[in-house]
């Protein structure tokens, strides 16, 4: 949103190039720390209340942003909405990825990022249509909120995670849930009691102690890399794809930075970013195919070093048409390593700390894409090259740390416990059967 709506911002109010920086920014400031405290509290208080409370005060703070007469304020509404989504994006992947069999993770994030990208989509398309009226912004942001209606609506359905009913020690409540999901699914529910042992809700020093220390430093990097390429790029293609003309020399052009200057995106720039979402879609199934087939560090390996290559690419400029190509290679790539971490982090973590981890790495990613953004912005008014050259140190970092990733969860059933493999039971007298495990 940010991307579609941040000049008609500069010109309306007279922004600087910093002020205009700031805005996207403040948004993945603020969601870094709303993913930290709704990670937390939903191994505290559960993950569906933490998904509804954060829903209603979405809806509440994106239609202040709209009605915002200035900057400050729209600043304030918009650090208060990037909170929620933080809190509700990494909040939704854990409740998603515990409730689903171990052969449906890859193919399930999938759809989920499917329906991510479709968001973007949706929000270019409309942008094409509206932003062009009196106040266009104001109507954007407006009409953002009826999804977001949408899904609390629906939301009111679900049930708690069955798995963080188990580790709660809220038998009763589990067993509805889960009998509930194999009636819902026409499924023959196993056989016996369900065992429970009651386990403490992680906290944020559990995400750092063994044996999960050096994996989540790992891990850390990468969602800081990726969320750096992959919201930073977004801020690029409109910016790049307006200049009329493209030689590798103005790459290397330093130009001094016109406060003054206001430009608005056209149509033909908004459809540019309509068909680069697109591109997100072959990096989505490439990630899933190849997560499932290939494991999971290879896939991250092989979306990593493609998309380093393609970085590097961006500097050879021959026209504006191989350019647009080099930035949908970026974006199939950057989304794929997107895709696959998250595959891979949920199965990283046992249940007792799932939320509050994906919480921290989902955080640490988003401090990431305020960097991007705020880079993005601000350098692709003063020299190209300086904002490619910070993509390709970044690339290189990623390439690194994924070179020395260890632990492979391909087909590792997800723990719950502190204890290696210890996960809730069912007994019926005889030998035991992972309740969870045998999906």
């Amino acid at each position: 949103l940010a991307t579609l709506i941040i000049n008609n911002l500069k010109c309306e109010w007279n922004l600087t190039s910093f002020e205009k920086a700031t805005i996207p920014a403040i948004v993945y400031l603020f969601y870094a720390f709303g993913s930290l405290m709704s990670g937390y509290m939903a191994d505290k208080i559960g993950r569906y209340w933490v998904l509804i409370i954060n829903s209603y005060i979405l809806i509440i703070s994106a239609i202040a942003s709209a009605l915002s007469p200035s900057y400050i304020i729209f600043l304030v509404c918009r650090a208060t909405t990037g909170f929620c989504i933080g809190g509700n994006y990494g909040c939704s992947i854990v409740y998603i990825q515990e409730i689903m069999p171990i052969r449906y993770r890859s193919i399930n994030m999938f759809f989920f990022e499917l329906v991510f990208g479709f968001g973007a989509i949706f929000e270019c398309a409309l942008a094409y249509f509206v932003m062009g009226w009196h106040h266009g912004w104001r109507y954007q942001v407006m009409f953002t909120v009826a999804p977001i209606i949408a899904m609390l609506i629906f939301m009111h359905f679900l049930d708690e995670s069955p798995r963080y009913l188990v580790i709660s020690n809220k038998k009763e409540e589990a067993q509805r849930v889960i009998a509930k999901m194999y009636k819902e699914n026409r499924a023959e529910p196993l056989k016996g009691d369900l065992y429970i042992r009651e386990e403490r809700s992680g906290g944020m020093a559990d995400v750092w102690a063994s044996p999960h220390t050096w994996g989540s430093i790992q891990l850390s990097i990468h969602f800081l890399c990726n969320m750096f390429l992959f919201f930073g790029i977004t801020m690029m293609v409109p910016e790049l794809m307006s200049r009329n003309y493209c030689s590798l020399s103005m790459f290397f052009e330093t130009t001094r930075v016109d406060e003054t200057s206001c430009t608005v995106y056209s149509d033909a720039e908004y459809l540019f970013l309509i068909v680069t979402n697109l591109a997100c879609y072959p990096g989505f199934f490439a990630a899933t195919w190849m997560a499932d087939c290939l494991g999971r560090k290879p896939a991250m390996m092989v979306s990593v070093y493609g998309g380093a290559l393609s970085t590097v690419l961006l500097l050879y400029c021959f026209n504006s048409y191989v350019t647009y190509v080099e930035l949908a290679a970026c974006v199939i790539f950057y989304s794929a390593y997107n895709t696959v971490l998250w595959i891979y982090t949920p199965e990283f973590y046992a249940t007792y700390m799932r939320g509050t981890a994906i919480g921290v790495q989902n955080g640490l990613g988003k401090l990431g894409a305020a960097a991007g953004t705020f880079l993005t912005t601000y350098l692709m008014e003063v020299n190209i090259a300086y904002c490619i050259g910070c993509f390709i140190g970044v690339q290189v970092v990623s390439s690194l740390t994924v070179t020395f990733l260890k632990k492979e969860t391909q087909g590792q059933v997800m723990q719950d416990g502190r204890e290696v493999g210890e996960n809730s039971r069912i007994t019926s007298g005889g030998p035991e059967v992972t309740k969870y495990g045998s999906e």
